[in-house]
């Protein structure tokens, strides 16, 4: 679905426009809130999450705004961003799973230390990413976490690509040296 096809179908029917969106993108947003909250929280949690991500998505989306494309980008962002605060707020509060839920799926072969090493590396990762700020961070998201070439991503920052390949390049300097400065090498 694209920005104009759920603008204009957002003018014609409301409750349409929605429920198309969130039969279209569920998987989607599901597959990235459970990416993200599933070491750390319960199938509600991930339930919870995703439901939160449709209500932001509905309630920020500005039916007036000059938006073309596709609008996974968009919505990809929100859920990325709402299930990152999700994880923050349950690890925060200490907030477990119970260990018979999840049994069945923990391998025996699974290296904790290096699990918990890499998750939480991930945590500092982002927290850095984050702190480019708009719209250095997106264009890092978008480019190594969605895999989105420069044109995608230009149309979603509203930059050239040009201009998105730059902003990539000096948000990756920028990135490598607050890792530098954390003593973190990837």
């Amino acid at each position: 679905m694209t920005h104009s096809e759920y603008r204009l179908l957002l003018k014609t029917d409301r409750t349409k426009a929605q429920r198309a969106l969130f039969n279209e993108y569920l998987n989607y947003v599901y597959a990235i809130a459970y990416n993200r909250l599933h070491s750390c929280g319960s199938r509600e949690d991930i339930g919870d999450c995703v439901l939160d991500v449709f209500m932001d998505v509905f309630s920020s989306y500005d039916e007036k705004s000059d938006l073309s494309g596709d609008i996974n980008g968009f919505i990809g962002t929100v859920a990325f961003r709402k299930a990152t605060n999700y994880y923050r707020k349950l690890c925060r509060n200490g907030v477990g799973v119970p260990l018979d839920e999840y049994a069945e799926a923990i391998p025996s072969d699974e290296n904790i230390p290096v699990s918990t090493e890499n998750s939480e590396l991930r945590t500092i990762l982002l927290d850095l990413i984050e702190s480019l700020g708009k719209p250095d961070s997106t264009i890092i998201i978008e480019k190594y976490y969605y895999g989105r070439s420069s044109l995608e991503i230009s149309k979603i920052v509203h930059i050239s690509p040009i201009m998105v390949r730059v902003r990539s390049s000096r948000a990756l300097k920028k990135l490598r040296k607050l890792l530098a400065d954390k003593d973190i090498t990837i």
